[in-house]
């Protein structure tokens, strides 16, 4: 076994080495960019992992991490292109050895970084013209369409609240009805029991029981139609806003890793400046370390940024096929149970046909009543 004399800056002398054997793709790559490297920077390392690539699907290697052989070859005093044209000469498989940057991904969350997020948050929402305006650059990602769907979850969240006000409305109304056919229903029977002529005792009987059966009636219909409030106040006050948590959610992600993007750029113009005037800068000829934090910072921050936003995406899909067929399926309801209520209160009033009825109103119990 090989011997690697490597230099690594003091700060990342925890870092592990190792080694990971890749499958090349059919292009003959392994899905990884490199930097650093002489003749300025005494280590190379990862810049980035491709997505779906061998490396990436393998997972060993990250952003930042020190590659220090190939195949068991030293690298030492190498530029990165000698590594790319080292990785691409061998076929079908080749073994990285690595050393793992040890680093704590909060080193890389300055307060550069945050004042970063806050201005790509207020640029999020900003015309074009404004920005431009303003003197703020607007980086890709910015006006994303997923963030705009808040308005479309405003616009359903207004549109359930109307349905449940609504709804409501109309099921204490349709209550207070029920409760009258009731009381209309005692008062017959009360004036039936007290009526002298049997015929028309019998009459306002039936049509007592008839007001009681149209309250019965309108309790089932209660029955039927008051889970309408609960599955819509399901959609309201739990799907809504736990969709529009996550896509707060994120948004954030998306400035962090915005932030990072940007910082990455600026350093590396730092670098570019630096090496045009043929001056060495610190921080490279050390081993690049602060480079490399921020670089797995970025990493980190786009697979949070991809996972959440694999997660909205999911969830959006599901909430407009709930919110079209919650809509149908409530409407649904609605209409056949109304329907029934309509068609059975037919069906009782048409059995309770005693019309017309004659009362002697000199005697009897309803002559008393309108004296």
């Amino acid at each position: 076994m090989m011997e690697y004399e490597y230099e690594i800056d003091p700060r990342g002398l925890q870092g592990k080495p190792g080694s990971v054997t890749l499958r090349k793709d059919k292009q003959n790559l392994i899905g990884i960019s490199i930097g650093g490297g002489a003749p300025l920077c005494p280590c190379l390392y990862v810049v980035q992992v491709f997505d779906n690539t061998p490396a990436a699907k393998d997972g060993v290697l990250q952003a930042g991490d020190e590659i220090v052989g190939v195949n068991g070859k030293s690298l030492r005093g190498k530029t990165k292109v000698d590594v790319a044209r080292a990785i691409q000469a061998v076929k079908e498989e080749v073994c990285i050895n690595y050393v793992k940057l040890h680093a704590d991904p909060k080193e890389g969350k300055s307060l550069d970084i945050i004042m970063k997020k806050m201005k790509h948050r207020m640029v999020e929402g900003m015309s074009s013209s404004t920005a431009d305006a303003l003197g703020l650059s607007r980086a890709i990602l910015c006006n994303d369409g997923l963030v705009k769907k808040l308005d479309e979850l405003e616009q359903n969240s207004n549109v359930y609240k109307g349905l449940v006000d609504h709804v409501r409305q109309y099921l204490h109304s349709f209550y207070q009805l029920a409760q009258t056919n009731k009381e209309l229903g005692d008062i017959f029977a009360s004036i039936g029991v007290r009526e002298l002529q049997p015929n028309a005792s019998e009459a306002f009987a039936i049509f007592s029981d008839a007001h009681r059966n149209f309250e019965k009636l309108g309790m089932d219909f209660l029955k039927k139609v008051k889970p309408m409030l609960t599955d819509l106040n399901t959609y309201l006050c739990k799907a809504i806003p736990d969709t529009r948590l996550t896509i707060k959610k994120y948004a954030d992600a998306k400035f962090e890793y915005l932030s990072y993007c940007l910082k990455v750029k600026e350093m590396d113009d730092e670098e570019y400046a630096y090496a045009a005037l043929h001056e060495s800068l610190y921080r490279v000829e050390t081993g690049n370390y602060d480079y490399r934090v921020v670089l797995r910072c970025r990493q980190l921050a786009r697979e949070r940024f991809a996972k959440l936003r694999q997660d909205v995406l999911i969830k959006l899909e599901l909430l407009d096929q709930k919110h079209v067929q919650d809509i149908v399926v409530q409407l649904q309801r609605f209409v056949s149970a109304v329907a029934v209520y309509h068609d059975s209160a037919y069906s009782v009033l048409k059995d309770a046909n005693v019309f017309p009825i004659e009362v002697d109103l000199t005697r009897g119990a309803l002559g008393s009543t309108l004296k």
